[in-house]
């Protein structure tokens, strides 16, 4: 007969932690998870849908991805890492005879946080080639020194709750009409 060792119960090791949003979110209680050691929580992922976050059902087409940053006792902190839309929505945004356009660039907080942002921009009607190029810088321009003003979490914020995009889309009102403007990615570099 073969001499089977014993094997030890690696959950009765473990210890429940409770998850928390980050101050953007009023720092609500997103989650629990288990872990031996609250080391091993550090930089663990978790993803949330908007609607989950704020209670509006309206905010179901975005995820928000948290980063664990920090564990005290049983209490794990997060920072928001990534905000997406999810393709189903963006797909069901575009229709013939309009124009999409996605740019997709790097933007640098006042405190010296870089964010790589991509945007969709529908128009009311087809926009030509140089019409197309010149929305293009608008909307990176527009971007960049809106974010290059404030704080990553004041940034993050805008980016959530369109305050970025409707002032971009204020600013693409003198190309012709504009149908949506919207974020569909933003991500923390570093």
């Amino acid at each position: 007969m073969a001499n089977k060792k014993g094997s030890t119960d690696t959950w009765k090791k473990k210890k429940w932690f409770e998850i928390f949003a980050d101050k953007t979110f009023d720092e609500k209680l997103i989650g629990e998870t288990v872990a031996v050691a609250s080391k091993s929580l550090v930089d663990r992922k978790i993803k949330k849908t908007l609607n989950e976050l704020t209670g509006n059902i309206r905010d179901s087409y975005y995820e928000i991805t948290f980063k664990i940053t920090k564990v005290t006792a049983t209490k794990a902190d997060t920072e928001l890492y990534c905000f997406e839309a999810k393709q189903g929505y963006l797909r069901r945004l575009i229709r013939k005879q309009k124009s999409k356009i996605e740019p997709v660039f790097y933007a640098t907080t006042k405190d010296g946080h870089k964010l790589k942002v991509k945007l969709l921009f529908i128009s009311g009607t087809k926009y030509s080639t140089p019409l197309r190029t010149e929305a293009r810088k608008t909307i990176i321009n527009a971007v960049q020194e809106e974010i290059k003003t404030k704080t990553i979490s004041e940034s993050w914020h805008d980016l959530i709750f369109p305050v970025i995009a409707e002032k971009t889309k204020a600013k693409l009102q003198k190309l012709g009409f504009v149908n949506k403007v919207l974020i569909s990615k933003a991500k923390l570099i570093e």
